[in-house]
């Protein structure tokens, strides 16, 4: 299915704009945004490219997937960015780095802690989210949590080379997430939650129906994103807990992202819990639902 020809919308994009007025209109309300200034003053808008990292971070373990999050391959992220981007990495596997903070008791691991730590002063909170208020992490007032230091659930480094693609998902355990897009450029096609019934594979899983050509299985009956969009550097986008949703690296690409759960959705993570106890990603939210912490 070609995206030009889905007649899906464009995501809204907003600026200064209240951490109250965000909560209200987006978080609450289940709603996909891209707020364009957010990274203004921000350090990493400029140094965050492949050649910095590579410096700061190329001697670090990353956590390699493929196109559905599994785990292929555990190597530095200086041979990552050798066997993936720039022009000798045509015609090798399309592998991506998910890099994620520690999220489980796990004995030996590559978790980022590490690099987010050698990162934290190029970046801060979004000033649009608001600090405190937050279900998972726990963390009511007067604690306070920030991005680049704070523990969330699924903050990771999304690094993938051009043509790198995060097949059809949703985000565990009705988990909101917001992604920072420092450098690249990532086409996201977004689907409402009610049609997540019409799109499953019926194994746990979705159809691809962005993947091109007639032998694609397609759903019954077929659905169209409800959002097609590109991402560009220095934006950030809110994908609402429950949106189904695809990301396609139009060029070499770093973006950081993390995961949440605010108090305005609590009873959508308690019907959850409710109906899937035996989910197995809730042990990541039982990690979270603790006390606000940092790293």
């Amino acid at each position: 299915m070609p995206l030009s020809n889905t007649g899906a919308l464009s995501i809204e994009r907003v600026s200064h704009i209240s951490a109250e007025t965000f909560v209200k209109e987006y978080i609450a309300r289940n709603r996909p945004v891209i707020v364009t200034d957010a990274m203004n003053g921000w350090a990493a808008r400029e140094k965050w490219t492949p050649q910095y990292f590579s410096n700061v971070l190329g001697d670090l373990e990353t956590q390699v997937y493929n196109d559905l999050f599994d785990l292929v391959d555990i190597k530095t992220l200086a041979e990552y960015f050798a066997d993936n981007f720039g022009p000798k990495a045509a015609g090798n596997p399309l592998e991506y780095v998910r890099w994620y903070s520690k999220l489980k008791e796990i004995d030996y691991f590559p978790w980022a802690d590490e690099a987010f730590a050698r990162l934290k002063n190029d970046w801060s909170m979004p000033y649009f989210l608001p600090r405190t208020g937050y279900v998972v992490p726990a963390c009511r007032p007067p604690a306070e949590l920030s991005s680049e230091r704070s523990l969330f659930p699924y903050r990771g480094l999304f690094i993938s080379g051009r043509g790198a693609r995060t097949r059809l998902h949703r985000d565990p355990w009705t988990t909101a997430a917001v992604l920072c897009q420092f450098h690249g450029e990532k086409r996201l096609a977004m689907f409402a939650p009610e049609h997540e019934r019409h799109l499953s594979d019926g194994r746990g899983g979705y159809l691809d129906v962005l993947r091109s050509g007639d032998a694609a299985p397609k759903p019954e009956p077929v659905v169209k994103p409800t959002y097609v969009d590109t991402l560009v550097p220095g934006e950030i986008v809110l994908i609402p807990g429950g949106w189904l949703h695809d990301a396609e690296t139009l060029s070499d690409s770093i973006s950081a992202t993390w995961n949440f759960v605010h108090e305005t959705q609590a009873a959508a993570l308690e019907d959850y819990v409710a109906q899937h106890p035996d989910d197995s990603e809730l042990e990541v939210m039982r990690f979270f639902s603790r006390t606000c912490s940092t790293s």
